[in-house]
């Protein structure tokens, strides 16, 4: 029988830390969360809007109920990852390897598909942004010289949805946008477009004021659009995560092979509460002209 060497602790630790580091989602969303036992369901804190009237000694005072704060999320998102591990991988490579390489595969794998669910939810946002009309945002071949009007136009929505004062703007896009901004900031005779060259086109840097986060996970919409997500850090969408260490097991010999079966489980609950928070921006597919 092989022994094993599977830490349960330790790699729900690891997903967890990759959920809140490793993936967009867990950037952008509200993740300022009550969990309920089991997981199931996540109650929303973060304070909503307030109304204030006039006084008047001679009426009664309104009381309104709050509409973002104080809902729920119910768990929505459902994936796992099963591994047979043989004991020849034991004998070549050694357990902690195995567990190294193969079971941190299969958290990265299940925060990408928590990403792809997350973006993909983008029919809930409460505004669309495109180049015109409901054509999705293109960029000049050789030099995307619509960057600035399009950063421009993002902000002036989020300020015209009265959001852009609860913190940092966010933006994600697919790797056209990325090739966008760099395409751009390379014919920029200046220190801001040397420092974004040398950064070496990092995956999440700061540009025009945005926290951007370049993704392959945005919704494709069937091949013809790609769906961005801009808004404002930890704010219109509510993200809940459930992992422990029963959730990342090694559950014993596989039948009929010389090997362990291991097997990870990730469960989570996503929803819109403030959809003025959150853009669904629409770019077209390529995302630069081709000439």
């Amino acid at each position: 029988m092989a022994i094993t060497a599977l830490q349960k602790e330790k790699w729900a630790i690891k997903m967890l830390s990759h959920l809140e580091t490793g993936t967009v989602c867990g950037q952008v969303c509200d993740t300022d969360l009550i969990p309920m036992e089991g997981g199931d369901t996540w109650h929303i804190v973060t304070p909503t809007a307030i109304t204030t009237a006039a006084t008047n000694d001679g009426a009664d005072i309104t009381y309104s109920l709050p509409t973002d704060a104080d809902t729920s999320v119910t768990k929505n998102f459902d994936q796992y990852f099963g591994l047979l591990k043989l004991d020849t991988n034991s004998m070549q490579i050694g357990d902690d390897r195995w567990f190294e390489g193969f079971t941190r595969n299969g958290v990265y794998q299940l925060g990408k598909d928590l990403d792809t669910a997350v973006l993909a939810d983008n029919a809930n946002f409460g505004s669309n942004s495109y180049e015109t009309g409901t054509t999705g945002w293109t960029f000049t071949f050789q030099t995307c010289a619509e960057i600035p009007t399009f950063f421009a136009r993002l902000l002036f929505t989020l300020r015209t949805n009265a959001v852009d004062q609860l913190g940092m703007p966010f933006l994600v896009g697919p790797p056209g946008l990325g090739e966008a901004i760099d395409t751009y900031s390379a014919t920029r005779a200046t220190q801001y477009g040397d420092e974004i060259l040398l950064a070496g086109g990092a995956r999440v840097f700061t540009y025009g004021g945005f926290r951007v986060y370049i993704s392959n996970n945005c919704d494709t919409d069937g091949g013809s659009m790609f769906h961005g997500m801009c808004g404002i850090t930890g704010h219109g969408m509510a993200l809940g995560t459930y992992a422990t260490p029963s959730m990342l097991e090694d559950v014993g010999r596989a039948e009929g092979r010389f090997g362990n079966l291991i097997r990870g489980r990730l469960a989570a609950g996503y929803k819109v509460y403030r959809s003025a928070a959150l853009i669904d921006v629409n770019f077209a597919d390529p995302v630069v002209a081709t000439s």
